[in-house]
């Protein structure tokens, strides 16, 4: 059964001529000195169908726009920026739209309904002759599925993305506020793993999940 709370941000999940596009689009990334950074690739439908129930059906802000997406067919990612930027920094996003745009690969952020974070490509895509790609051991291991972490505790009061990224790890309501249920939920995800139990996602629970 598929653990609809799960982020998948592994580049080596999406179909092949998507890891392509996608290890070539971070590799000019890092040549503009865009530190970004994967915070998901394959989403299967039930995920898909998971949150778009956020807002509508279920608690909390709303996710995402659509049911359909490329997520779950394995051509779309989505990434954000480290800090000391915000995590969604426009400017930095805006660049890398602009590298995407060069290589081929869709901005979600050119869309009617933006989603700056997002980026795609089509089956057919192709490399553009004009770049080269690195085959280097460095590019083929690229971070699976990790989230840096924030730079200090989350605990009762916090509020932000990361918030959502823990919420979304434990099970709860995607509000971005860590609230009692989010505590208990930390609580018992820090039990199961053997850590102290208080409550608080300090670096230790913060790099059990991810």
């Amino acid at each position: 059964m598929t653990d609809v709370t799960k982020t998948c941000r592994d580049v080596n999940e999406l179909l092949p001529v998507a890891q392509k596009a996608c290890k070539l689009f971070l590799e000019e990334c890092k040549k503009a000195n865009l530190d970004v950074f994967i915070t998901e690739t394959y989403r299967p439908q039930e995920r898909q169908d998971y949150l778009y129930s956020y807002g509508r059906t279920r608690e909390g802000e709303k996710v995402t726009w659509t049911r359909s997406s490329n997520h779950t067919g394995r051509l779309a990612w989505d990434i954000a920026v480290n800090k000391p930027k915000d995590l969604y920094d426009s400017t930095t996003l805006k660049k890398a739209g602009e590298i995407a745009k060069r290589l081929g690969i869709t901005w979600g952020g050119t869309w009617k309904q933006p989603d700056k974070p997002h980026f795609e490509v089509k089956k057919d895509w192709i490399a553009p002759k004009t770049s080269k790609t690195n085959t280097s051991k460095k590019a083929e291991n690229i971070n699976k599925d990790i989230v840096p972490y924030p730079g200090k505790p989350l605990k009762i009061g916090s509020k932000g993305i990361n918030v959502q990224f823990v919420q979304e790890k434990i099970g709860v309501t995607l509000d971005g506020k860590f609230g009692q249920l989010t505590e208990k939920a930390v609580r018992a995800f820090q039990k199961k793993h053997g850590i102290e139990n208080d409550g608080i996602v300090g670096k230790i629970t913060w790099n059990k999940m991810f």
